[in-house]
């Protein structure tokens, strides 16, 4: 698979055809998930884009809508294939594959201000780096804080917005879009976190 290289000047009708200006431009994810983010490093922000709260969601709204395209995770390193993804590819056997991405993942501690590590009293993620986050919470704060999954590592950002001892795993740039604070870079030791992506159209 190739590493995502830009495409800022990428002509939208190369991929949907003649006449379009714009792509629509599916994600999962709220925005600034690591989904999203791998999109705009390939696409650039010249684009539509439209986050959906499952991969489900991000699927059926190319299938609804032949001139736009989706983008969705389907392996990481640590953790094998996503599921929900290779589950929906066989059932909807109308989409097409375009483009495999990849895009390395540094998972960063979040919190809406300045506390201790020791003050923490729940990690909100995504179920994979929560997962992968275990060892190093488990090491760095306490096997007792505790870890709640959410839909997507934006959508666990957006929930500790307004929350004082909550914190968030997610990237650094769902950091600076929510106006968060990145406690700590969370260093996996297993190996590189490489997260693959699909770009699906409608056949």
């Amino acid at each position: 698979m190739a590493m995502i290289h830009p495409c800022h000047g990428c002509d939208p009708s190369s991929i949907l055809g003649a006449g379009v200006l714009k792509m629509e431009i599916n994600y999962f994810g709220k925005p600034y998930s690591f989904t999203h983010v791998a999109a705009l490093k390939r696409f650039g922000k010249d684009n539509d884009y439209t986050p959906n709260s499952t991969i489900k969601k991000t699927i059926e709204a190319i299938i609804n809508n032949s001139n736009s395209i989706a983008v969705v995770p389907i392996e990481n390193t640590f953790e094998g294939f996503i599921d929900d993804t290779v589950d929906l590819l066989c059932e909807n056997t109308n989409l097409a594959i375009l483009e495999e991405l990849q895009l390395p993942i540094k998972l960063f501690l979040l919190s809406n201000g300045l506390i201790r590590l020791p003050e923490i009293k729940e990690i909100y993620s995504h179920a994979y780096p929560l997962k992968i986050s275990r060892p190093w919470i488990k090491s760095h704060i306490s096997d007792d804080v505790e870890l709640k999954a959410t839909n997507s590592t934006s959508d666990a950002v957006y929930q500790i917005r307004r929350k004082k001892y909550s914190c968030a795993i997610a990237s650094a740039e769902a950091a600076r879009y929510y106006g968060l604070r990145k406690l700590k870079e969370i260093v996996v030791e297993k190996g590189e976190n490489i997260t693959m992506f699909f770009v699906l159209k409608k056949k």
